[in-house]
C-alpha cells in the first residue's frame, strides 16, 4: 500500500489521486463519480489477484450499483472490465476458489466482484500462506524477477541469490545448490556451461570466508551491489529453469518454515497465546529468513512480555520482532524491526534504533490477508 493513503479501520477514504493502492491500480480509478473514495483493502488486493491471474490489463469500471441487480455492499464490490470478459471471469472464479472474492458474474461485458466478509475472511491453508509469505519477503529482498536476483558482496555475504537472497556468508547458497546437483545435476551443469568447474572449485574451498573473498573479487559498482555478468547471466539460467525454481521453493518451506515452527513453539511456551493470523505467521517467517531466529532475544522477550502481559496475538508477535530487532548488529536494528512492523501494519512504519532510522515499503504488501491460517495447530503439537 502507497504511503499517504488514508484508512478507516480497513478502508481506504482518501489520500493523493495517483497513488498506487497495489501494483497495477491507483486510488482514483477507485473513486465515486463525485470523487470520494470508500474502498476495502482486501478488496484492492483481490482486483490485483484478479489482474496477476489473467496477466493482462484489468480496468475498474465503476463502484456503485448497477440497477438492482446483486446485493451491492459499500466499499465491498467492483465492476470490472478486460479485453477478454470470458478469460477475466476465468481469472476471478479462481479467486473464488482461493477465498480472494465471495463472489464474482459476469454480467453483460462487466463482471461483478465481491469480497467477503472481511469480519470473516476465509482461512488461508498453512501451504499457500506460506507461498505468500515468500513472495513478501522476497519482494523486500529484490525487485523485478526475484528468481533472477544476483547480488554482490556490499554486505559482506559474498554472493546473494534468488528470491530469499541465500548466500554464501550463511552457507545458504552452497545448500540450495546442494539441492539443485542433486536434483539434476546434468540440468544444473548446461546452466553454468563454461563456468561449471570453476563453480565446483569455489564450492569446495574449504571455509565460507574463501568462498565470500571468491565472491568479493567477481562483485562490481562501487558499493559492490553488482556481480560479474558472465557469473550473473550463469545464475540466472538457473533462476528462470522451472525445476529449479520449484527447489528453490521446496527449499524455503524447509529451511524457513522449520524456523518459523520452532519460533512459534517457543512463544508458545512462554505465552500460550495462539498466533494463526497470517499478518503475524508471516512477520515471523521474515524473521526467521533475515535473522533465523529468536534465539538471542529470548530474555529481553521474556522479560518485555512478563512487563507488557500482551494478550493477543499481534501484540505477542511485535514484542517479538521488536526485541529480536534490538538484538541484531547497530547498524542493521531500525531496518529488521521497520521490515516486521510494515508486514504486521501493512504499510511503511518510520523506525529509530541505535542512531539509525529506517522505513521499509514492500510492493507486495496486498498480500497480506488478515485472515487466520488453518492447521497451525498440527505443526506446534
Amino acid at each position: 500500500m502507497s504511503k499517504g493513503l488514508r484508512y478507516d479501520r480497513d478502508y481506504i477514504v482518501g489520500g493523493p489521486a495517483g497513488a498506487p493502492v497495489t501494483p497495477n491500480f491507483r486510488l482514483s480509478e477507485y473513486a465515486r463519480p463525485d470523487g470520494s473514495v470508500r474502498v476495502h483493502r482486501e478488496l484492492v488486493a483481490a482486483v490485483q489477484m484478479v489482474r496477476n491471474d489473467l496477466g493482462q490489463g484489468v480496468s475498474i469500471a465503476g463502484v456503485v450499483p448497477r440497477g438492482a441487480s446483486g446485493r451491492a455492499i459499500d466499499g465491498r464490490f467492483a465492476w470490472l472490465k478486460a479485453a477478454s470478459p470470458s478469460d477475466l471471469a476465468a481469472s476471478a472464479a479462481r479467486a473464488v476458489r482461493d477465498g480472494w472474492l465471495a463472489k464474482a458474474e459476469l454480467r453483460g461485458d462487466a463482471l461483478y466482484a465481491e469480497m467477503p466478509d472481511p469480519d470473516n475472511l476465509p482461512a488461508l491453508a498453512a501451504e499457500r500462506a506460506l507461498d505468500l509469505a515468500i513472495a513478501v519477503t522476497a519482494a523486500f529482498e529484490t525487485s523485478g524477477d526475484p528468481h533472477l536476483q544476483v547480488t554482490g558482496n556490499f554486505d559482506g555475504a559474498g554472493l546473494s541469490f534468488g528470491p530469499l537472497q541465500v548466500n554464501l556468508g550463511t552457507g545458504t547458497l552452497q545448500e540450495l545448490f546442494r539441492r539443485h546437483t542433486a536434483r539434476d545435476e546434468t540440468r544444473l551443469r548446461a546452466c553454468f556451461g563454461v563456468l561449471w568447474p570453476e563453480w565446483q572449485r569455489m564450492l569446495k574451498l574449504p571455509s565460507r570466508v574463501q568462498q565470500v573473498r571468491w565472491a568479493d573479487a567477481l562483485s562490481r559498482g562501487a558499493r559492490k551491489a553488482g556481480f560479474d555478468p558472465a557469473w550473473t547471466a550463469a545464475l540466472q539460467a538457473v533462476g528462470r529453469d522451472p525445476v529449479f525454481r520449484t527447489e528453490m521453493l521446496g527449499y524455503a518451506y524447509d529451511t524457513y518454515g522449520r524456523k518459523l515452527i520452532v519460533a512459534l513453539s517457543w512463544l508458545k511456551g512462554v505465552r500460550p497465546v495462539a498466533i494463526r493470523n497470517f499478518r503475524c505467521l508471516a512477520a515471523l517467517y521474515d524473521l526467521c529468513v533475515q535473522q533465523g531466529s529468536l534465539d538471542r532475544a529470548h530474555a529481553a522477550i521474556r522479560r518485555r512480555i512478563e512487563r507488557e502481559d500482551p494478550r493477543d496475538q499481534f501484540a505477542l508477535t511485535r514484542i517479538a520482532v521488536e526485541e529480536r530487532g534490538r538484538a541484531a548488529n547497530p547498524e542493521w536494528r531500525a531496518d529488521c524491526i521497520s521490515r516486521r512492523l510494515c508486514i504486521l501494519e501493512r504499510e511503511p512504519v518510520r523506525v529509530l534504533e541505535a542512531g539509525q532510522s529506517a522505513e521499509r515499503d514492500n510492493p507486495q504488501l496486498y498480500l497480506l490477508r488478515n485472515a487466520p491460517v488453518n492447521q497451525m495447530e498440527r505443526y506446534l503439537s
